[in-house]
């Protein structure tokens, strides 16, 4: 009883602040004023309707507030005065009238940008249900991945985009690879963002490995066995790669741990900030002219 009643009257007080808040904001800021002058303004005099009047309402609430157009003037004042202008689109840029052949070729980064935000969304979901851990039988790691399958709800749908969206963004950062090698945009002054996008292919591949063993079943095994052989066959460094990767020269438990340590914190960080880094250079150089 006490705690309604506390709650009503801090609801009450809020109210009131309110209230007093837009009465005030009523006498500084004319909205009234504002809104008949772009009412007058409009072709032939038959005014704004509901929706174009409450934009007006929610952005003079929010200029008020938070300078939205002093701080837009000042962006767009560094803006011009970087000398800088937005890359147009390939078609737009070289104006090609064979956009079937040339487009669709030059929209495979933005492809893999756009499944790498479906997979760190997914996988996020994913990971609130996902128990790493090797040891037992069933282990922890294939317990969770059970019950995301059979009994959370919409975990099946989750974890079919997630795993068929890697697949995806494999094949187009590939292609996407493709594209910028026979196309020669790999060169002067684009090194630089060859060797970023060389690395970002191999972190997806790494990517799409260390997810693939976090179910730790049989499949997930047997391509632990294959990965952790491959690290111990380095030369020279051989044992400190497995170590690294599967924490151990020998394959056990610990491998799903330090796999998922890999795939949710290293690798995501290390991903990132070359994607940042990356589409930067681009925004900077625009897009290569095909050699």
């Amino acid at each position: 009883m006490i705690e309604s009643v506390v709650l009503w009257l801090f609801l009450a007080i809020i109210l009131v602040i309110v209230a007093f808040t837009l009465r005030k904001e009523r006498e500084e800021v004319p909205r009234k004023e504002i809104l008949r002058a772009v009412q007058t303004t409009t072709a032939g005099g038959g005014g704004i309707g509901l929706l174009e009047k409450s934009f007006l309402w929610a952005f003079s609430w929010m200029d008020t507030r938070f300078r939205i157009q002093d701080y837009w003037a000042m962006s767009r004042d560094a803006y011009y005065s970087m000398h800088r202008q937005m890359p147009l689109t390939h078609a737009e840029k070289y104006k090609l009238r064979i956009i079937w052949y040339w487009y669709p070729l030059y929209c495979l980064g933005g492809i893999s940008f756009l499944a790498f935000i479906i997979l760190v969304i997914t996988g996020t979901i994913l990971g609130i249900y996902y128990v790493p851990g090797g040891m037992g039988d069933p282990t922890p790691a294939y317990a969770s991945m059970e019950f995301i399958m059979t009994q959370l709800p919409f975990g099946y749908i989750i974890r079919s985009i997630h795993h068929w969206t890697t697949h995806f963004m494999v094949a187009a950062v590939f292609l996407h690879m493709c594209r910028v090698y026979f196309t020669g945009a790999y060169r002067n002054p684009r090194e630089l963002n060859w060797l970023i996008g060389v690395a970002l292919m191999f972190f997806t591949i790494f990517f799409g490995y260390s997810g693939y063993l976090l179910p730790w079943d049989a499949l997930a095994f047997g391509a632990a066995t294959i990965g952790i052989n491959m690290a111990n066959a380095t030369p020279l460094i051989g044992p400190w790669v497995a170590t690294a990767m599967f924490g151990g020269s020998t394959l056990t438990y610990q491998a799903v741990t330090r796999m998922y340590f890999i795939h949710v914190f290293i690798l995501p960080v290390l991903v990132t900030t070359l994607i940042i880094v990356h589409l930067f250079i681009v925004w900077v150089q625009g897009v290569a002219e095909p050699h």
